[in-house]
C-alpha cells in the first residue's frame, strides 16, 4: 500500500507532510540522507562535512569494491574481510532481508539505476595491524560523481582509520523506499578522527556466563558505533569460566557447567573476529579481590585428568602461608566482601604469585593486546584479618593489623603480581590497568604503582574528590564513572528489595552527556586540578551482570551505547538534545542489522521529529 506521507527537510529536521500538500517526495530514510549537518552519521565526525543533498539510487550488485591499496599482505587480508560485512550490512537495509535467505536486491530496475555504478577504493598508508593507545584511528571519505559512476575513496591512516571510514560510507547508504532499491550521497568530503584513544565497554562473565556467539553480537553492535575496546571481566569469585591450561583446577572447580567455558581456541578466534571490526579485547583477571570459585579446587587437588589442549600443571603447594585464598564463602557475607561469595588471595603465600604467573601466561597467550587489567578492588581487610597465617605473618614482622599495614600488604601484593604480569609478557610491552581505590591515593603510592606505567579504571561517582587526587599523582585516566556509565543500574537490589547498590537507571540523555572533561571541571577541589594532554584516555561503559546474561544483554547495552559511543568519539559541546533524532534514527539502523537495541521512545516520534521533547 502507497504511502500518503512524505518528508521534507526543514532547520535540519524532517518534517512529515501530505504528499498532496509537498512538491517534494521521499522517504524518511531519503530525507535523513539529505537532511542536516552530520545527516545520518553516528557517531557524528569532528573534522570537515560537506556532503550533497543529491542522491544517486543504484543496485547494490553494481556496487564494486577496487583492489585494496594496503603496504601488507595482513592489512589487505583484514581490509578485505571488512568489506565483506560492508557489502553485507547494505543488504541489510532492505526491510525484506532475512539473514542467510535470498537476495531483496535480485530484481530487474530501470536501465537509470541497473547503468549506475558505485566504485569504492580504499587505501591504508601503515601497515600497523594491532590497536593500541597510540594508534591513529583517522580517515578521509571524498565522494564525486561523472556521469552513470560514483567514485567513493576512503583513505585510512592504519587498517582501523579505513574501516571506521567503510563504516561512516555505510551510513551514507540507504534504501530507497520508492525505488525498492538503495541510494548514496553523489558528492562530498568527510575527515574525522576520534578525540579520546579509549573507548569501550566492560563485559563481565562470571556472575552469569555470556557465549562467544552472544559477545559476537556485541562487537558487532561495537563496530557500528566506532566503539574500539572491549574490557573483558572474565572472571571473578563468581565463576572462573577460563581454561587455564597451566591451572586447569581453577576451571574445572570454578566453571557453573562443563558447557560454560571459554577455550583458548576460541578466544584467539574472538580475538581475530573483533579485530577485523576495530575493536581490541582487553582481559581482566581481578585480584587479590574477588577470589573465590576455582580457588578451593587448589586446596583439594594437585592432579586432574588431561583434557584436550591440557598442559598437565606441577603439584601445588599450600603448606607455605596457608591456603590461596583466605574467607571463601565466608559469612556473614558482608563483612568479609562487598556481595556473596566472598573470596580473597593470600598475598603472604608465595605460591600465591606462581600461579598468578602461570594465569598470566594463559592469558596473554590467546588475548593479543597492549593493555592488561589487573583488577584491584573491593579489597576487604576484615577478610585478611581474619586470616591466621596473615595475621602470624603481620605479627612476625612486628607490624600491627591496622588500616595502614593492611594497605601496606595490599600495596606489596600488586607490586609482586605485577612482576609476574612483566615475565609473562616475555618483553612485550604491557600496560597494566587498576581501578581505582583508596590504595591509589596512599602517600608515595607512586613509587610502587609509577604514573608512567599504570592506567587507572575510576568508576566512582562523578563527584568523587579521590578522581583529583589520582590525577594529581599523574596517573592517566580511564572513566566509568557509577552515576553515568554503569548500564546494569536501575533493575533493583538483585538480593532482596530496594533500588539497588549503584541507584537509578542510566538514561541515554545522561550517558550522552557525561563529558569527562566537565566532570574534572567541576570538582569541588580547594586546588585547580593541572591535566596534562592526554591524561583522560577515554572510557567505557560498565555492565555487572548479576541481573543479566545472553537473553537481555543488547537492549541493556544498545542503543546507550551508541550515546556513550558519539561522546567518547566528537566530545560534543552540545547536549543529547542536538543528537536525539539522529540517534533515534541510529537505533533502526542497529535493529536492522541484527542488533536487538531497546526502544527509545514510540515509532510516532521516529516519524514527526522533534514533537516529542518534554520542552
Amino acid at each position: 500500500m502507497p504511502s500518503p506521507w512524505t518528508y521534507v527537510c526543514k532547520n535540519g529536521t524532517c518534517a512529515k507532510k501530505l504528499r498532496s500538500d509537498s512538491t517534494v517526495i521521499q522517504a524518511l530514510d531519503t530525507c535523513r540522507l539529505r537532511c542536516g549537518r552530520f545527516r545520518a552519521i553516528w557517531p557524528r565526525p569532528t573534522g570537515d562535512v560537506e556532503l550533497s543533498r543529491v542522491v544517486v539510487p543504484f543496485k547494490p550488485q553494481n556496487l564494486r569494491v577496487l583492489p585494496v591499496t594496503a603496504p601488507t599482505d595482513r592489512v589487505r587480508e583484514l581490509l578485505n574481510r571488512v568489506v565483506v560485512e560492508f557489502q553485507a550490512n547494505i543488504l541489510k537495509s532492505h526491510p525484506n532481508y532475512v539473514d542467510g535467505g535470498s537476495n531483496p536486491f535480485d530484481k530487474q530496475y530501470d536501465n537509470l539505476i541497473e547503468g549506475t555504478v558505485v566504485q569504492v577504493q580504499i587505501t591504508v598508508d601503515d601497515p600497523e595491524e594491532r590497536l593500541t593507545l597510540e594508534t591513529s584511528e583517522g580517515y578521509r571519505i571524498d565522494i564525486e560523481t561523472q556521469g552513470n559512476t560514483v567514485t567513493a575513496e576512503v583513505r585510512g591512516d592504519t587498517f582501523f582509520g579505513a574501516r571506521h571510514g567503510l563504516e561512516t560510507l555505510s551510513q551514507l547508504i540507504a534504501y530507497d523506499e520508492q525505488r525498492d532499491t538503495v541510494q548514496i550521497i553523489s558528492a562530498g568530503a568527510i575527515i574525522d578522527r576520534p578525540l579520546f584513544a579509549y573507548r569501550g565497554l566492560m563485559l563481565d562473565t562470571s556472575r552469569n556466563f555470556v557465549s562467544i556467539k552472544g559477545m559476537k553480537k556485541l562487537v558487532d553492535g561495537m563496530s557500528y558505533n566506532k566503539l574500539n575496546t572491549l574490557h573483558w571481566h572474565i572472571t571473578d569469585s563468581h565463576s572462573f569460566p577460563f581454561y587455564s591450561q597451566r591451572v586447569p583446577q581453577l576451571t574445572l572447580y570454578g566453571a557453573y557447567t562443563p558447557e560454560k567455558i571459554y577455550f583458548p581456541e576460541e578466544i584467539k578466534d574472538f580475538v581475530e573476529y573483533s579485530r577485523i571490526r576495530g575493536v581490541r579485547v582487553i582481559p581482566e583477571l581481578d585480584a587479590p579481590s574477588h577470589i573465590s570459585s576455582g580457588w578451593q579446587g587448589l586446596e583439594r587437588s594437585n592432579t586432574v585428568e588431561p583434557g584436550p589442549n591440557t598442559i598437565q600443571p606441577s603439584p601445588v603447594s599450600v603448606s607455605s602461608g596457608g591456603p590461596m585464598a583466605v574467607c571463601v564463602n565466608a559469612e556473614p557475607w558482608n563483612q568479609f566482601c562487598s556481595e556473596p561469595p566472598c573470596g580473597q588471595l593470600n598475598p603472604v603465600n608465595e605460591q600465591t604469585y606462581l600461579v598468578l604467573g602461570k594465569l598470566y601466561r594463559d592469558l596473554l597467550s590467546v588475548f593479543d593486546t597492549d593493555a592488561f587489567h589487573m583488577g584491584g578492588d573491593d579489597v576487604n581487610f576484615n577478610c585478611w584479618n581474619s586470616s591466621k597465617e596473615i595475621t602470624d605473618f603481620l605479627t612476625a614482622q612486628r607490624r600491627n593489623r591496622t588500616e595502614r599495614e593492611f594497605l601496606q600488604l595490599w600495596a606489596t601484593f600488586q607490586r609482586r603480581a605485577y612482576v609476574e604480569l612483566v615475565r609473562a609478557a616475555r618483553g612485550t610491552e604491557l600496560t597494566p590497568i587498576v581501578w581505582a581505590s583508596n590504595l591509589l591515593i596512599q602517600e608515595n603510592i607512586e613509587n610502587i604503582l609509577d604514573p608512567e606505567r599504570y592506567i587507572v579504571h575510576f568508576r566512582n561517582s562523578g563527584r568523587d574528590r579521590s578522581l583529583a587526587a589520582i590525577l594529581d599523582k599523574g596517573y592517566r585516566i580511564v572513566f566509568s564513572n557509577r552515576d553515568a556509565w554503569q548500564f546494569d543500574c536501575g533493575f533493583g537490589d538483585w538480593m532482596g528489595e530496594g533500588r539497588g547498590s549503584c541507584g537509578g537507571y542510566k538514561t541515554w540523555q545522561r550517558v550522552y552527556d557525561n563529558n569527562p572533561l566537565r566532570v574534572i571541571a567541576l570538582l569541588n577541589t580547594t586546588e585547580e586540578i593541572d591535566l596534562q594532554p592526554g591524561q583522560v584516555l577515554g572510557g567505557e561503559a560498565a555492565l555487572w551482570s548479576e541481573q543479566v546474561d545472553e537473553m537481555g544483554l543488547e537492549a541493556k547495552v544498545w542503543p546507550r551505547g551508541a550515546a556513550l559511543a558519539e561522546r567518547l568519539w566528537a566530545n560534543p559541546f552540545s547536549s543529547w538534545r542536538d543528537a536525539a533524532d539522529r540517534l533515534i534514527h541510529h537505533r533502526e539502523r542497529l535493529v536492522k542489522r541484527g542488533i536487538s537495541a531497546d526502544r527509545l521512545q514510540p515509532e510516532w516520534c521516529l516519524q514527526n521529529q522533534g514533537r516529542c521533547s518534554s520542552n
